[in-house]
């Protein structure tokens, strides 16, 4: 896929108050025009540039930064979750640094405290107060059809960090798992860049991560897809009303993530043909796919095939696409916290109504939050199993073993007939089990110093559920 960056664009208005010469609509008046640059510059003193390091166990290292917002004086900053994405290690993550765009340029060393739950957001904090000022929420509201916005954000350390402005109207408002409201492309600015009603000056959201402007060009006779880009201007941003509260329960510690979750899947909206066999009065409704064992939509008793027609009294919305209906019963759940009980109404069989309490459980843990274990021999890393890898290889969720996470180009565990290879779960080395990652460690401290030992035989599950034997050289 090509990525143009574009600067100017139709339906752009674009901001430089470095500049004495700006570009305005003829209908903006020298009033608005003046108070407008006054908030841009009171809200720039908010903006910061957060920078990090994230380096693996082999030193392959990812250099990263994206624009923070300040919300507190103790130097706690909030910025997109896309620059700490949820795959990335927290312990992978170096040598942070938060960067600010005035003065000296000063660079404060920081510490990464979290994720909020929602998936939008992450914190880091400053190892000591920063000369800049809180952002100050002030009122606020929420994105109307038609209105004009306009968002406050800093230009590049190449164009030195000058504050800018995007201006746009709201084309849309739609909501699905999130609240967002679309305004033209390349209007808005970077992510993370506070929203503001122009006309009432109340703020009415943030500017989300853009994924550009598809489009389809025609070249020599070809149809090629591109998709244009530009890293400080979006299209989008998210209704306040969805994010107000990673602005108001801010955390001064590092902390872990606990989202909510029901241990139902493949859930899919119900269709028109299942509502007219059951005489189903309600247009939408939610029909569960699978439910998981041991977790609360099963401890509660909710079964597959059931369907869930309302959650705590609340009916879902007349959608046209029966998927839609998904992305609303996701956002009710997403707004849940673990220990909370939802009561859903459901029908089962296609004739029994009955209401089930569901205690909202806590997300198992992701790959990328438990602990990786190196062995420097064999160039390889494991990492203890969670639920994902059996679910999605279909074993007992207490199956036993450690997960290869990496594998190091060249070492003994990547050569041979029979390599090792990421995504592989071991159950046994040299015919000893391995239950978990410390149980692992030692099993191969001692196949390697065994005397006489010439290879390690692995036993090992593959990606697609099959059990394989792999023999590492030691030689």
């Amino acid at each position: 896929m090509m990525k143009f960056s574009k600067h100017s664009q139709s339906g752009l208005f674009l901001v430089a108050f470095a500049l004495i010469a700006t570009t305005w609509a003829t209908a903006t008046s020298a009033v608005a025009s003046a108070d407008l640059t006054q908030v841009a510059v009171k809200v720039a003193k908010s903006l910061v540039y957060v920078q990090y390091t994230a380096e693996n166990e082999f030193h392959k290292t990812r250099k990263a930064n994206g624009q923070g917002v300040l919300l507190t004086k103790t130097g706690v900053v909030l910025v997109s979750q896309a620059l700490f994405p949820i795959e990335l290690p927290s312990y992978y993550i170096k040598t942070i640094t938060i960067r600010l765009p005035r003065g000296n340029y000063a660079k404060v060393p920081a510490t990464f405290l979290g994720r909020s739950a929602n998936g939008l957001f992450a914190y880091v904090k400053a190892d000591k107060p920063l000369n800049a000022t809180p952002l100050s929420i002030g009122e606020t509201g929420n994105p109307i059809l038609g209105e004009k916005v306009y968002s406050v954000a800093l230009l590049s350390k190449e164009e030195g960090y000058q504050p800018f402005v995007g201006i746009s109207h709201v084309k849309a408002v739609i909501t699905l798992i999130h609240k967002l409201a679309i305004t033209n492309p390349f209007a808005l600015t970077r992510s993370t860049s506070p929203v503001y009603d122009y006309h009432t000056g109340k703020l009415v959201g943030f500017t989300g991560m853009d994924p550009g402007q598809a489009l389809d060009i025609a070249l020599a006779g070809h149809v090629l897809p591109v998709l244009l880009q530009d890293p400080e201007q979006g299209k989008a941003f998210l209704a306040w009303s969805d994010i107000a509260t990673a602005f108001k329960n801010v955390p001064e510690k590092p902390f872990i993530t606990k989202r909510p979750w029901l241990g139902a899947v493949d859930l899919t909206g119900l269709k028109p043909a299942l509502r007219k066999l059951y005489k189903i009065k309600q247009r939408s409704g939610i029909t569960v796919g699978s439910v998981i064992a041991n977790f609360p939509a099963a401890k509660a008793g909710l079964k597959s095939q059931d369907i869930i027609l309302s959650m705590n009294g609340r009916h879902f919305s007349n959608f046209p696409s029966p998927d839609l209906v998904v992305s609303q019963f996701e956002r009710w759940l997403q707004r849940t916290v673990p220990g909370q009980t939802v009561k859903f109404k459901i029908l089962r069989n296609g004739s029994q109504y009955m209401t089930i309490p569901v205690t909202i459980g806590a997300m198992p843990k992701l790959a990328s939050e438990v602990k990786h274990y190196y062995n420097h021999k064999l160039g390889l890393i494991t990492r203890n199993i969670v639920f994902d890898d059996t679910y999605i290889r279909k074993l007992p969720a207490t199956q036993k073993g450690v997960m290869v996470a990496l594998i190091k180009n060249g070492s003994p565990a990547s050569l041979g007939d029979t390599p090792l290879k990421a995504g592989y779960i071991i159950t046994k080395v040299n015919d000893h089990k391995v239950t978990n990652a410390t149980d692992f460690t030692k099993v191969l401290d001692a196949a390697e110093k065994a005397a006489g030992a010439a290879q390690i035989v692995f036993v090992v599950i593959e990606a697609d559920g099959s059990t394989a034997v792999c023999r590492i050289s030691l030689q």
